[in-house]
């Protein structure tokens, strides 16, 4: 008893963190001071670049943001289930439900199983609540994003139903393996896993997309002609180009190839358009394109398919060892959710430099394939110093971040890619 008192005093010491540190980071004044920064970075010599202030003042607020999330959200949701607070809540909505429907059966023990977790979502959205709006603020201080807080707040809300939905589905599947098929849920996970994401990525522009941006074919034919070419080079077929009304909600650039297989669909935002010339354009579309033939979304899903079914086979020896200590009624009993939940975020976590570390693998790959298709090395180059400033972005960073968060080469080793660049 004495042990989850502590936990307990832990865990509001954790929540007033979370709650507080935007205070604290909106209090430094950073931010304020932004509108007067410059975002131009400045090439010292050939190839060794200054971040501009902007940039940097930017990087101060939003590393150790990135760095406290990364420690303190695994920590929440480890102390949830410490504290014995999962396991109070799990019993409290059980006895709630079985009041009254006066009925205790299977049916009604998976509606309490979707109430907890349901209700376990809200509970974090509402302890991260400060820290999402004070993202929406930073961003806004910083001119990358142009929305009102009543259009923030509407995606806020889609945003929280898409996940509450994704949550559901995913975890109350889970759990109900679990207990369906004790020896045998983890390869049904997997192949579960593996569907769904199969799955979001074809309905994704189709259900996700328009719910945040009017979608619009490309009705440019000089554009259209351009692709088209660039897809011959690459020997891809294209079923659809369409641009995405981005600008209402950002400054900042994007394109993305989306599909599975045969079908194939090239996503444009209109900032895109209308800040690069038709050169620059071309050399993004190339990058997403080199995706596209290098079938590294295929790979992402194979490749953490195939990790997730060890992590789920290590899951189910590590739960069938724990569960009597936790409190659980049984390796598949609800309550486990924040736990759950917190062992994945430790293990996404540790495993942060590896992720990315294959990620930037792919965004190199995809350079040198726009640079090889577009034949456009100086437009390349002028595009990512472009980048840094519209995105407000370093254009070199120390090694060690690097590895550890970066999904793509910094801006400053892209530019020296595209000038080195030969034919």
């Amino acid at each position: 008893m004495e042990t989850r008192k502590k936990y307990h005093r832990l865990l509001i010491i954790t929540i007033a963190i979370i709650l507080l540190s935007p205070l604290g980071y909106f209090a430094s004044g950073i931010g304020q001071r932004a509108a007067g920064l410059t975002a131009e970075p400045v090439e010292i010599s050939a190839g060794v670049w200054e971040n501009s202030p902007k940039a940097e003042a930017l990087h101060a607020l939003t590393l150790p943001l990135r760095i406290e999330k990364l420690i303190v959200y695994p920590a929440l949701l480890l102390l949830l289930q410490f504290s014995g607070w999962a396991v109070r809540w799990r019993t409290r909505i059980e006895a709630g439900v079985f009041r009254v429907t006066r009925r205790r059966n299977r049916w009604t023990g998976a509606l309490a199983a979707a109430l907890f977790i349901g209700w376990v979502t809200v509970v974090i959205t509402l302890i991260y609540l400060p820290f999402s709006g004070y993202g929406f603020i930073l961003r806004r201080q910083f001119g990358l994003s142009t929305q009102s807080v009543g259009a923030w707040a509407r995606d806020f809300g889609i945003n929280w139903g898409i996940g509450l939905i994704t949550n559901l589905a995913l975890y109350g599947g889970f759990f109900g393996l679990v207990n369906l098929s004790p020896r045998r849920w983890h390869l049904l996970a997997g192949a579960g896993f593996m569907a769904f994401a199969f799955g979001y990525i074809l309905l994704e522009p189709i259900v996700i997309t328009p719910l945040f941006y009017t979608v619009t074919p490309v009705t440019d034919p000089d554009l259209r002609g351009r692709i088209t070419a660039m897809a011959d080079r690459a020997g891809i077929t294209i079923d659809d180009i369409v641009v995405i009304d981005a600008s209402r909600k950002t400054s900042a650039v994007n394109a993305y190839f989306t599909g599975i297989g045969g079908a194939s669909k090239i996503v444009l935002w209109d900032t895109l358009l209308k800040k690069h010339p038709p050169d620059e354009v071309d050399v993004v579309i190339a990058h997403e394109m080199g995706h596209w033939v290098h079938k590294h979304v295929l790979w992402y899903i194979l490749g953490g398919g195939s990790v997730l079914w060890l992590g789920l086979f290590a899951l189910r020896r590590w739960l069938n060892r724990v569960w009597r200590q936790m409190g659980w009624r049984s390796p598949g009993d609800v309550a486990a959710y924040p736990y759950l939940l917190g062992v994945l975020a430790l293990v996404s976590a540790l495993t942060l430099p590896i992720a990315n570390g294959v990620s930037r693998a792919a965004e190199n790959q995809a350079d040198d394939f726009a640079l090889a298709i577009s034949q456009k090395p100086e437009a390349a180059a002028q595009m990512f110093e472009r980048f840094a400033v519209e995105n407000v972005s370093l254009m070199t960073v120390p090694a060690w971040e690097k590895y550890i968060f970066y999904t793509h080469p910094p801006l400053g080793e892209r530019v020296r890619k595209a000038e080195n660049f030969s034919f």
